[in-house]
């Protein structure tokens, strides 16, 4: 008796949802309301392109912290032991930002150590302290066009050295007192702070591109390059009587013609990257009385590349690429690969 009720009552609501839904189905569709020329107006999304800038002091600063761990055993060609790389990085900013003018001021501090079977102890493999400021005050006729004044200085922070698995010849050279052969292990290169380098520059910055997806700059003017490096030390190569050749540097003072361009935009909400690349070709240098390069051929070229991605709030992916050619302070050219797991703590 209660199983036929259940059936019935089963029924009689699919009848009912079956009927609502055939009345749905005919119901005509009305067409959309016209809007009245009086509506009151939205409020602007924040993110949207045209939203305005956060005008006065703004502030960021990230610490991240990587690390790499790997081990071997009977592998072919591979000594047998353990690879470990520590590394801590520091990127703060403050900026300002005005109806008239714009100051940006970044921080960048770099560290990692790494310990291999090869060397059992641990050696620096990155080490970088950079501080840049540029002061900018757009044409109010032409917004984008900003003349600019602006500073930079960078140096490693610790000394730093060349280490071998095995004993090896160095052979000192450009010294005031000749030549010089140096056997061991290991050959101090710099001392705390040295290379330091400092740029200076005046010029016009070009606001080519200005949105939050995508940003390019380009800028031109004069610029200043000093690096003190007097008897700080630059492996070069391995010559045919297998000794590590190894430069004695000296300071560099230039000035002349400035370039820049940069690039940063996101790929998607959580991929970001930016390049950029800076050039100062030096009408004024010290070059030494029996260099014959002239100006183009001592031409300072800086750049960079970083990618990165965010796997989660503390987390995040990214790879920097660093170039660096300084042909009056040494003829090769410097280049940083980084590929690490940030674990990232917002400070401010």
């Amino acid at each position: 008796m209660q199983a036929s009720l259940f059936f019935s009552r089963l029924v009689v609501i699919s009848s009912l949802c079956l009927s609502a839904w055939n009345a749905l189905a005919q119901t005509p569709t009305l067409p959309p309301p016209v809007p009245t020329p009086a509506a009151a107006p939205t409020l602007r999304d924040p993110a949207q392109t045209d939203a305005p800038p956060v005008m006065g002091w703004s502030k960021t600063a990230i610490l991240g912290v990587n690390l790499a761990l790997s081990s071997s055993e009977s592998v072919v060609g591979q000594t047998d032991g353990s690879s470990h790389t520590y590394g801590t990085n520091l990127k703060g900013t403050l900026n300002h930002l005005s109806e008239r003018d714009e100051w940006r001021n970044a921080l960048t501090l770099l560290g990692a150590t790494t310990r291999t079977p090869s060397i059992p102890r641990y050696i620096k493999s990155n080490d970088e302290a950079k501080l840049e400021s540029i002061y900018l005050f757009p044409i109010p006729s032409f917004p984008t066009l900003a003349p600019y004044v602006r500073g930079e200085a960078s140096a490693p922070i610790f000394k730093g050295e060349d280490v071998r698995a095995t004993s090896s010849v160095y052979r000192l050279t450009n010294r005031p007192a000749g030549a010089q052969l140096v056997t061991g292990t290991s050959l101090r290169l710099t001392d705390g702070f040295r290379p330091l380098t400092t740029k200076e520059g005046v010029g016009v910055l070009w606001k080519a591109v200005n949105d939050p997806r995508l940003k390019i700059e380009a800028r031109s003017g004069f610029g200043a390059l000093q690096v003190a490096a007097n008897r700080q030390l630059s492996v070069q190569e391995t010559n045919a009587a297998g000794e590590i050749v190894v430069v004695e540097l000296t300071d560099v003072n230039q000035a002349g013609l400035e370039l820049g361009l940069s690039a940063k935009g996101k790929i998607q909400e959580q991929s970001s990257y930016e390049i950029g690349v800076e050039t100062l070709t030096p009408f004024i240098n010290n070059k030494q009385t029996f260099d014959d390069r002239d100006a183009i051929g001592l031409t300072n070229v800086d750049g960079y590349a970083k990618l990165s991605s965010k796997i989660n709030d503390w987390a995040s992916l990214g790879y920097d690429y660093k170039l660096k050619i300084q042909p009056q302070l040494q003829v090769p050219a410097q280049q940083i690969h980084m590929m690490v797991l940030n674990i990232n703590q917002t400070l401010l």
